[in-house]
């Protein structure tokens, strides 16, 4: 029991500890680049109304990719946001902080929501956070595809990017990143594929059992 509780505190801490990166990272940053945008478009607006329109446009794109990710905190934080909004929409909210943040083109092929379990509709959601933020950490790509579709009784989301790649070999183990999205695959029944090579970006794939129309 002494342990348990051990587990679930450190649980608790780390989990402080990444919405604090997250927070850090995102709407800090964005809040930040407003404000400088603002200041810049208020001091040119007289004497450069042209670079005031373009101080003007960067701003709108950082709020905008600001209430995106803070949306897509929000369902990671709320498990019932993510139930009741639906994992396309989630991954919608995040495909836009994507291209209003770092610049990135996202093409979504999302059409319906899929038929997943909450639990398993959750560790799709985490899976394709990771894999996305490894693309702008890592990847140094231009352009990424978002799918998830419905295949014979199992769902397929696939998360590519046309990056620097890597080669699988050289780290036979994965990364963390990768061992965390495997075992979240592994837990509700999933499994995990990444494909790349150096030069030819990297492919994540996870499959996870469909769930019945009662506990979709």
């Amino acid at each position: 029991a002494e342990l348990i509780a051990r587990a679930g505190e450190r649980g608790g801490v780390q989990e402080r500890a990444r919405l604090a990166r997250e927070l850090h990272d995102s709407v800090a940053q964005a809040l930040y680049g407003i404000t400088l945008g603002a200041k810049t478009a208020r001091a040119t607006l007289d004497r450069d109304p042209a670079r005031a329109r373009e101080s003007l446009d960067y701003t709108i794109r950082l709020a905008e990719g600001g209430v995106s990710e803070m949306k897509a905190l929000l369902f990671s934080l709320r498990p019932e946001a993510l139930e009741e909004g639906g994992l396309v929409a989630a991954l919608a909210q995040t495909a836009h902080a994507l291209e209003a943040r770092h610049g990135l083109t996202v093409h979504a092929d999302t059409p319906e929501e899929p038929a997943l379990a909450p639990h398993a509709q959750a560790a799709a959601y985490r899976v394709a956070q990771e894999a996305l933020h490894n693309v702008v950490k890592h990847a140094r790509a231009r352009e990424v595809w978002l799918s998830v579709r419905g295949e014979e009784g199992r769902v397929r989301l696939e998360v590519r990017d046309d990056g620097r790649g890597f080669d699988p070999a050289a780290l036979p183990g994965g990364t963390l990143g990768q061992r965390s999205m495997r075992e979240r695959a592994r837990e509700v029944g999933g499994e995990l594929t990444v494909q790349s090579e150096p030069g030819a970006g990297t492919t994540v794939t996870l499959t996870l059992p469909a769930a019945p129309p009662e506990e979709a």
